[in-house]
């Protein structure tokens, strides 16, 4: 009975192999010592390919980390200044919540007073919803970023 072997390739004619076990005759034959070298030579051949495409990788994920490494510094500079866009918004809004919170308060309802401060509303309505768009985006950008480097590097650590 002939049978393939893992590689594909069909022993000499008699000679009787399974995927795992070799029956203890058939490797006297020098036809199937020949053929078993041969598989190894192929295997070996496919291992190295293997072995150099991920040494390309590794080089490629190498210069990736390289520009991860420089981009770190430029997205917590971003960051800083959403935090401080924030931060002078909160300012912004303080002082506009006193200037309505005196109109509420004041007996004399002024209509200039009041289209100054709907006026300044609008402005803080829509640096609201800018800084709204913007966090939204920095945290869409973290999340996936952080859960990306976790997965990857607990993927690692699992092959130690």
């Amino acid at each position: 009975m002939r049978h393939k072997t893992s590689s594909g390739i069909k022993p000499p004619t008699g000679i009787n192999v399974s995927e795992n076990s070799v029956e203890p005759e058939s490797i006297e034959t020098p036809e199937y010592l020949h053929h078993e070298i041969n598989e190894w030579r192929s295997e070996h051949d496919a291992w190295l390919e293997d072995i150099d495409l991920w040494q390309r990788e590794y080089k490629l994920a190498a210069v990736m980390l390289y520009k991860m490494e420089r981009a770190l510094p430029s997205q917590n500079i971003a960051l800083e200044k959403h935090a401080e866009g924030i931060r002078q918004h909160k300012k912004r809004v303080s002082a506009y919540e006193k200037g309505l919170k005196n109109l509420i308060c004041s007996s004399n309802q002024d209509a200039v007073k009041h289209k100054d401060l709907l006026k300044e509303h609008r402005l803080q309505e829509e640096q609201h919803l800018n800084e709204r768009r913007l966090h939204k985006s920095f945290r869409e950008t973290h999340l996936a970023t952080i859960a990306e480097l976790i997965r990857a590097t607990n993927f690692l650590e699992s092959k130690d």
